[in-house]
């Protein structure tokens, strides 16, 4: 009766610590997304296109609301621990109604992208997609895509900025990926 009553306890005590780490794990999550959203929002340059990956954003209408998928693929290096964080309409996080579209941040398995190698068991993805809905057909998007390399030391971040506009993209009189800041290509321009 005491080993029982003994293993019980047991099992209760190391219930309560799995629960305290996932607790834990959790305010870590939350404090990294934070520190990724204040990041985007800070940041004040941004680049046109990547040369590590391919990526491209459609935009629908869905009933009254709009739906953007941010599709990451074709990547030209190794990318290990993959996280994509997204801010709409430049809204600062303390007045931030909801939660952004993300990934890897919240994830207990890590995901990696790795040129013509696809294994999803083992966490080796062709791309990665998010989506979000918003109310507005106009909608300003500021995307962070962070791996780390693979020896896991170095970590790489790289910021985009898409401005859609749902109307203008339906008369084929604009296209998404041409309304970016393009002022990094314009200084390396000017330098040479």
């Amino acid at each position: 009766m005491l080993r029982k009553i003994t293993m019980i306890m047991l099992i209760l005590l190391m219930s309560g610590c799995a629960f305290d780490s996932d607790k834990y794990l959790s305010k870590e999550n939350y404090a990294r997304y934070q520190a990724y959203y204040t990041s985007i929002f800070d940041n004040d340059r941004f680049l046109a296109f990547s040369d590590a990956f391919d990526i491209e954003i459609a935009f629908n209408k869905i009933q009254d609301k709009y739906r953007y998928d941010i599709i990451i693929d074709n990547p030209s290096i190794a990318m290990y621990d993959i996280e994509v964080m997204v801010v709409e309409n430049d809204v600062s996080f303390e007045r931030a109604d909801k939660m952004m579209p993300n990934f890897g941040i919240f994830e207990t398995k890590d995901v990696n992208m790795i040129p013509f190698q696809i294994d999803v068991e083992k966490g080796y993805v062709k791309g990665i997609i998010l989506s979000g809905m918003v109310d507005v057909s106009v909608v300003e998007l500021k995307i962070m895509v962070a791996w780390r390399d693979y020896a896991k030391l170095n970590a790489t971040r790289e910021f985009f900025i898409r401005n859609l506009d749902y109307d203008r993209m339906q008369d084929g009189s604009h296209d998404n990926d041409d309304d970016i800041d393009d002022s990094e290509e314009d200084e390396e321009q000017d330098e040479s």
